[in-house]
């Protein structure tokens, strides 16, 4: 029989007061303080943000926004109607069944601003303690920014399809960046905070089951419908390899979506669990091979002994490549194992039985040489031994079991940490002719030629290069070739 009117200037107290002969209902009037642009205060009476308003943070919600819109017509006349401003159409909130694919499509386009079609649209719901409703999708393109510390990550939260926050972090972990889509959860606050959200339970629930719904349909994805599969390792395979080492819960998930190019096929990638099955008999490591590109790890002089052992190399040339190994270590219990690393021992016991006697005479042979290099190239190499790993080459650099790589060193210089430089192997082919000649001219010459020193760098240049290394003294590399070959003609 009568109503109440609440009433404040906002400045911190209100006024009530009980109204005789008011309408049922609800009404709520706002004055608005004038326009200035200066303080980016808007216009909020304008048409144009009203409707900017409602699309933004209101558009699925499930009751009608509308608002009289007057329109100037013939003569001078105005004309006004009521118009609904928002589409009250939440396709999360409706079963899959329900909802045709170019709708889909549609508001895939609406949450990402992507002009493609996405790759894969997973529709899920949660039921239980924490009820939410999640439309994800994973594009059919990787977007400029990928791999741009500044890119825009995570998705769309809603609550009660009410917009609360763009790029929610929380639900999406970085390695899963690429994926697009909105969250609608109905027991949080409208007004959580980032750093709440970070931190409530609920939020950490609901993510660890979209990471494992959205892995495993990438998972069925290889299994059934190969050529999506092809599209999405091209466009994301470099980001979803950051979860091997981000995300050591879903590592096993991982590896069964992982693809790796090897040795075995120069056009089809492998399965850690395909160059498993693979393995030749005795062979207890996983080894592989880092690199810039393909070209230039086939053809390192690392490659010489697996290649004419027949032993497959995976082929690993993205940067993270250089991460994820090194932290992982092991697959189905068999190590991983760079070829550039330590020692290679690929002969079988009998053949080690057979070669014994002259590896020790070689090793004698090759002993005063090896002493007299090693200090010759004392301000860049650790050690020089003979090498089991080369067939053609003369000489190759290696590291020791558990050294930093060149290529990891350059990353970490590149982001601003600086590394103490790690000395590494120089390793010689006791079988080419330029090192056995170099052990015969140092029998005769004595440690104190200069021909021979110059000849011991060379050496070393030409097996840093080989593997796609740096020179530290380019000019005087060149110059002392120039020389060489000046002599030759």
């Amino acid at each position: 029989s009568e109503g109440t009117r609440w009433e404040s200037t906002g400045a911190g107290t209100y006024e009530i007061e009980t109204v005789a002969n008011a309408p049922q209902g609800t009404s709520v009037t706002v004055h608005l303080k004038p326009e200035d642009s200066e303080d980016n205060l808007f216009d909020y009476t304008a048409e144009a943000k009203i409707r900017e308003i409602v699309k933004r943070y209101s558009d699925f919600i499930s009751w009608p926004i509308r608002m009289t819109v007057e329109r100037a017509g013939e003569e001078g006349a105005t004309t006004s109607e009521v118009q609904t401003l928002n589409s009250m159409k939440a396709l999360w909130a409706r079963p899959r069944d329900e909802v045709a694919e170019e709708d889909y499509r549609d508001f895939y386009r609406h949450v990402s601003h992507d002009w493609a079609d996405p790759l894969e649209t997973i529709h899920m719901r949660g039921e239980g303690t924490f009820e939410y409703e999640a439309l994800l999708f994973v594009p059919s393109h990787a977007p400029f920014d990928l791999f741009m510390r500044e890119g825009r990550r995570g998705v769309q939260l809603y609550v009660k399809r009410v917009f609360i926050m763009d790029d929610c972090e929380a639900l999406i972990p970085n390695y899963l960046r690429f994926v697009k889509g909105v969250v609608d959860a109905h027991d949080l606050s409208l007004n959580i905070s980032r750093e709440i959200l970070q931190q409530d339970r609920q939020i950490q629930v609901v993510r660890r089951r979209l990471v494992r719904k959205v892995l495993t349909t990438i998972r069925d994805l290889k299994a059934n419908q190969e050529e999506k599969y092809r599209t999405l390792w091209t466009e994301f395979g470099r980001a979803l390899k950051e979860g091997l080492i981000e995300d050591p819960d879903n590592r096993d998930t991982l590896f069964e979506i992982v693809s790796l190019a090897s040795t075995h096929d120069p056009a089809e990638p492998t399965t850690l669990a395909g160059y498993v099955e693979r393995m030749k008999d005795g062979q207890s490591e996983v080894y592989y091979a880092t690199g810039e590109s393909r070209t230039m790890i086939e053809n390192s002089p690392h490659m010489e002994a697996f290649r004419a052992k027949g032993y497959e190399v995976l082929i690993l040339t993205d940067p993270v490549d250089e991460v994820w190994v090194e932290q992982v270590g092991q697959f189905d219990g068999k190590p991983l194992r760079s070829i550039a690393k330590g020692q290679v021992d690929l002969d079988t016991e009998e053949e080690k039985k057979s070669a014994e006697a002259e590896r020790e005479q070689r090793g004698k042979e090759f002993a005063a040489l090896l002493t007299w290099m090693t200090g010759q190239l004392q301000e860049s190499v650790k050690e020089v031994r003979l090498s089991s790993r080369l067939t053609t080459s003369p000489a190759c650099v290696v590291g020791d079991a558990y050294d930093m790589t060149p290529t990891l060193e350059k990353m970490y210089r590149a982001m601003g940490q600086e590394v103490p430089p790690v000395k590494r192997i120089l390793e010689l082919n006791p079988t080419h002719p330029l090192v056995t000649g170099l052990r015969t001219a140092h029998e005769q010459g004595g440690d104190d030629t200069a021909a021979l020193t110059e000849t011991a760098e060379l050496l070393y240049g030409m097996a840093l290069l080989a593997e796609g290394g740096e020179l530290t003294d380019p000019a005087r590399f060149t110059r002392i070739l120039a020389d060489r070959l000046a002599r030759t003609l």
